[in-house]
């Protein structure tokens, strides 16, 4: 099975729903189909995108005063929230009323805390998360085409980082959550290419990691194997140089061993028993060099 995987702008595949919202990349949220363009009330913005992570949860007092209002005292928070409550629920048209009242976006007050509950929902990094859940599950269970398959859908959700632009503690964590589940996803897609010889996915998959994470070795090496198996000793080194420069400019560190080595079986001719699987292997160009 051919798949790519891995475009950047993937054509918008979302589900029509009543709330439809997206994470990935700048954030959007659209209301029965209309866009919400502006938040009311001072961090109504804030309260909607923390519940609407953790929807269909309580949070408490504290866990919104924590997150959204971590400097502030606790006094001044809890009237801040109020506000942003009545802020969130204007702009969604919601009601803070249970299911069965006629709105289908509900901002419950419920056992000391919030809660957001909406019938007709759809959130990327919920389709994202369930994807990339799934094709672990398949993969685990011997069915590498279907997950292949369900990882791939997960990675053409992803168009950026989580919330980028925004800074806040709760964000930083969640973000690197999420790099971190796209980050295992391509992994499982990049070996599944060299494993069926696709040389072209493995370099479009290898950069859309280093998009993600600028210093992931393993992606480097691979990069730097299938140059050699393709016969392109410069382009072998150019990657190692560039995984040099960036280990080197940003934290401080040379190359593994393991990147080295890579390199070094490139450039002594014995790049082309590196990674299994049914490369067109020719003899690697130019003269050897140590």
């Amino acid at each position: 099975m051919s798949v790519t995987p891995i475009r950047a702008n993937a054509p918008d595949t979302t589900p029509p729903a009543y709330l439809s919202v997206c994470f990935f990349g700048r954030f959007a949220t659209s209301v029965g189909g209309v866009p919400v363009e502006r938040w009311r009330a001072g961090k109504s913005r804030s309260l909607f995108q923390y519940l609407m992570l953790h929807r269909s949860r309580v949070m408490t007092r504290d866990q919104l005063r924590d997150a959204l209002w971590p400097e502030a005292e606790w006094r001044a928070s809890s009237s801040s929230l109020k506000v942003a409550c009545c802020g969130a629920r204007s702009t969604l048209g919601a009601s803070k009323q249970p299911a069965g009242t006629g709105s289908p976006i509900r901002l419950l007050h419920r056992d000391g805390g919030y809660l957001l509950d909406a019938d007709d929902a759809w959130c990327d990094i919920e389709e994202f998360r369930e994807r990339v859940h799934e094709g672990m599950r398949r993969r685990a269970h011997g069915r590498p085409e279907q997950a292949t398959e369900s990882l791939a859908r997960a990675i053409a959700l992803y168009h950026g980082d989580f919330l980028a632009g925004q800074d806040e503690d709760w964000i930083a964590e969640a973000r690197e959550y999420y790099r971190s589940l796209a980050l295992s996803a391509l992994d499982v897609l990049r070996t599944s290419a060299m494993e069926r010889g696709d040389t072209d996915t493995v370099v479009a998959l290898g950069q859309r990691t280093l998009q993600i994470d600028a210093l992931h070795e393993p992606t480097y090496q691979a990069l730097i194997e299938v140059a050699g198996l393709l016969g392109q000793e410069e382009q072998a080194l150019r990657w190692y140089q560039l995984c040099e420069r960036r280990l080197r400019r940003r934290i401080g560190v040379e190359p593994c061993a393991d990147t080295r080595g890579a390199l070094q079986r490139v450039l002594t001719g014995r790049g082309r028993t590196v990674v299994p699987g049914p490369f067109a292997v020719r003899p690697v160009a130019g003269r050897a060099r140590a």
